[in-house]
């Protein structure tokens, strides 16, 4: 029962984890969920049971004896999103999307992460830049509420480009795919 509709992050995510865990229960993905450090997945049993079943409907997952595998398509699609540019609009999505994707990115080679994580920075880039203009708006229009909230937005943004700056040179150097790294 395959749709033409696009998996979700929410999805792409679900696969990842079941990737990174190997085999496991959906109470495993479910945990995984419940102690996300991003609101915007902690999901709950009505969520994450119903999307198991979807996925495993779709022929991205299989289940055997109760636990959870990827199959060829779920891994291929899970390889596609990594390797993509991120399609976050805002501050919040995309910097959460961008952290989530880190989680799987063993499945790509370190060149492939490494163009990943550029696209990545020049998204998070031109975000530094609207970020800085809407400050300078909101000082100008003395909106100092609106200036400090959006400078909130400008210093987590600068923070992210550190970050991923320092991804760039760990994949370039292929580090994290070391052994024992």
């Amino acid at each position: 029962m395959r749709t033409g509709r696009p998996l979700s992050v929410l999805e792409l995510t679900t696969l990842g984890i079941i990737l990174k865990r190997g085999p496991c229960l959906g109470y495993v993905v479910l945990q995984n969920f419940a102690h996300s450090q991003t609101s915007a997945y902690r999901s709950g049993a009505g969520t994450v049971y119903p999307l198991l079943k979807r996925l495993t409907a779709s022929g991205h997952l299989l289940l055997e004896e109760n636990h959870y595998t990827l199959t060829d398509l779920g891994r291929n699609a899970l390889r596609k999103w990594l390797a993509s540019p991120t399609e976050g609009h805002g501050v919040g999505t995309l910097l959460d999307e961008v952290r989530s994707r880190v989680y799987f990115m063993r499945l790509l080679t370190p060149p492939e992460a490494v163009a990943c994580a550029e696209g990545c920075l020049d998204k998070l880039r031109k975000l530094e830049v609207d970020c800085r203009r809407k400050v300078e708006d909101y000082a100008a229009d003395g909106d100092p509420f609106s200036e400090l909230a959006m400078l909130g937005a400008l210093r987590e943004t600068e923070a992210r480009i550190k970050w991923m700056e320092e991804m760039v040179d760990r994949f370039r150097s292929g580090q994290p795919w070391q052994a024992g790294s």
